[in-house]
């Protein structure tokens, strides 16, 4: 079985993952988000999770996720927060949440955040070309914390879509 959380995988190359197991996750969660909406979404999110998780006993056990589902051009949910290593008890307004399991096509991002359009891009034409069909959830991984000193070129996101 294959984790999208616990960062040792690397997909340089699109790849289709079967049997990925749900993952638990503590997150706080967001409807009717618009693109333009995420930026302070993230900002305030993580450390309100990870407070909150660490409080009950339950800390992160892996690097910071994002689920969307929806329309990225339009109007979509997303949860923000951290795999945890038992189901999640709300808490503070963060609530307790899975990441799907299933079969899930995946890529490594390196670079900028500002470069990740580009990555979907290459993860959904894949699908195309193979005649996949995502499904209603995808997500990313964001393996490398981002700091004011990281060099962007080194960043490391990993971009996930579950399949029909």
């Amino acid at each position: 079985m294959n984790s999208l959380t616990n960062g040792t995988g690397s997909w340089a190359e699109p790849a289709i993952l079967d049997d990925v197991p749900p993952t638990s996750t503590a997150v706080v969660r967001h409807e009717r988000v618009t693109l333009n909406d995420l930026g302070g979404l993230f900002d305030t999110a993580y450390p309100r999770v990870a407070a909150a998780a660490s409080a009950v006993g339950n800390p992160p056990v892996g690097p910071a996720v994002s689920l969307y589902e929806g329309d990225p051009a339009a109007t979509f949910s997303i949860e923000i927060g951290f795999p945890v290593a038992s189901p999640f008890t709300d808490n503070e307004g963060v609530v307790g949440s899975t990441l799907p399991g299933g079969r899930v096509a995946v890529l490594t991002h390196l670079g900028p955040y500002e470069t990740l359009p580009s990555a979907w891009n290459r993860l959904m034409q894949f699908l195309d070309e193979r005649g996949l069909r995502p499904g209603s959830h995808y997500g990313e991984v964001y393996v490398t914390e981002p700091t004011p000193t990281a060099d962007p070129a080194t960043i490391r996101t990993d971009i996930f879509v579950w399949l029909e």
